[in-house]
């Protein structure tokens, strides 16, 4: 029986350090292409508008007030705190800020309440402050590196 369950753990051992290189390449690369949707949603938003493909990946590019792969990660902390948002509405809010040159602060709860109202033009509701809060919140965390 001890010779079994030796045998199994060796078998376990030895999969986890063969699988652990794997499953972190390719979270590495999901993370990084959600980087590279964002930065490329923008550019193509500003495109559409008009602006040079060359300037707006540059704007684009120029939007980022942290890494991009932590931008990435408290976008999508938005996306799934906060149901009254799309992504395209997100995209449509960050390419115009990209475009103003304006900081994207999605770590402050004033920034994030503001967001939403622009783009809603509705007054939020106390359940919506409450996520926007639990949001900034989180997000914070992130930049300070807790996550």
């Amino acid at each position: 029986m001890n010779t079994n369950q030796n045998i199994l753990s060796s078998v376990l051992l030895a999969s986890s350090l063969t699988l652990t290189p794997i499953v972190t390449t390719s979270l590495t690369a999901s993370t990084q292409f959600r980087v590279n949707s964002i930065s490329n949603s923008i550019s193509k938003n500003l495109h559409r508008r008009g602006i040079d493909e060359d300037i707006s990946k540059k704007i684009a590019n120029n939007i980022f007030t942290v890494d991009e792969e932590l931008f990435a990660l408290m976008l999508q902390n938005l996306q799934h705190g906060c149901d009254k948002l799309t992504r395209s509405e997100i995209m449509d809010f960050l390419s115009t800020q990209a475009l103003l040159s304006k900081n994207v602060n999605l770590d402050s709860y004033s920034y994030l309440v503001n967001m939403i109202y622009q783009i809603k033009h509705k007054a939020l509701t106390k359940k919506d402050l409450k996520s926007l809060n639990t949001i900034a919140t989180k997000n914070s965390l992130y930049a300070q590196g807790w996550f």
